[in-house]
């Protein structure tokens, strides 16, 4: 039996240079590269830290912009926030988990806890103003997506 046919589009060169960029980010800013193994891990860590969620460029161009900003980003918080990005796929499974519904988003958690996200991209000063903000916010629940729950009418059961 062969495997049906998937067609899976072609990447973009924007979304083959948004590898590179995303491993600049790696190499030349420090920021600590995740995937899904790894994750917990990080939240895990005690202190403040962040994660960048990406997208696809091609789907969803803020992200390439927020790669870009986010090491001025973290000097002008001006504190010692650990880092750290998650490429696309990646982004994606984690998403449901703390209820991000647009994409890119800053993941904010504090010694093994969430504390909040800020999704899509901001005016310079409006998203420097909500990062410090996010640091000052106390530990939260994650409004993760939750199950959809089918309700009975008790008189149907019989």
């Amino acid at each position: 039996m062969t495997e049906p046919f998937v067609w899976t589009p072609a990447r973009s060169a924007m979304s083959d240079k948004f590898t590179g960029l995303l491993d600049r980010l790696v190499t030349q800013h420090g920021v600590t590269e995740l995937a899904m193994e790894g994750f917990d891990a990080f939240m895990q860590a005690t202190g403040d830290g962040v994660v960048l969620l990406t997208e696809e460029p091609d789907k969803v161009a803020e992200s390439w912009d927020l790669t870009v900003i986010l090491p001025d980003l973290l000097a002008a918080i001006g504190t010692a926030l650990r880092a750290g990005v998650l490429r696309p796929e990646a982004a994606r499974l984690l998403q449901p988990r703390f209820g991000i519904k647009r994409m890119p988003a800053l993941l904010f958690l504090r010694d093994g806890e969430y504390v909040g996200v800020i999704e899509g991209l901001r005016d310079w000063s409006e998203l420097v103003a909500e990062c410090r903000a996010m640091l000052q916010q106390p530990v939260s629940r994650a409004p993760s997506i939750g199950i959809a729950v089918m309700t009975v009418n008790a008189s149907d059961c019989h």
